[in-house]
């Protein structure tokens, strides 16, 4: 069997299973599930299906993907960045003082 059958195979298992869980949930009670989380934490509830609104209706469009994801990028190397200059200058200020703990 080549590769690409067995990755293929393991898809198909992997769909038959999903749909075998899907079958067995009972809707009645999957309802009841998302009701009371949703009385549990309204906000949380509030913004997630905003935000399905807002996929659904077409609101992910490439430019605002590009725009999220130049922000994601911004925020993680500013963060990565502040974190190696921490790290820097921790590194710095433990062999100065290392150095005038010296005999």
């Amino acid at each position: 069997m080549a590769e690409g059958e067995v990755d293929g195979t393991q898809g198909r298992d992997e769909r038959e299973k999903a749909n075998e869980a899907l079958g067995r949930l009972d809707a009645t009670e999957v309802a009841r599930a998302v009701s009371a989380f949703a009385r549990e934490n309204p906000h949380v509830a509030l913004a997630a299906a905003a935000g399905l609104g807002f996929l659904l209706g077409g609101g992910l469009t490439p430019r605002v993907l590009s725009r999220l994801g130049s922000l994601a990028t911004r925020s993680y190397v500013k963060g990565s960045l502040a974190h190696v200059v921490g790290t820097l200058l921790d590194e710095q200020a433990r062999s100065q003082s290392q150095l005038g703990s010296s005999p």
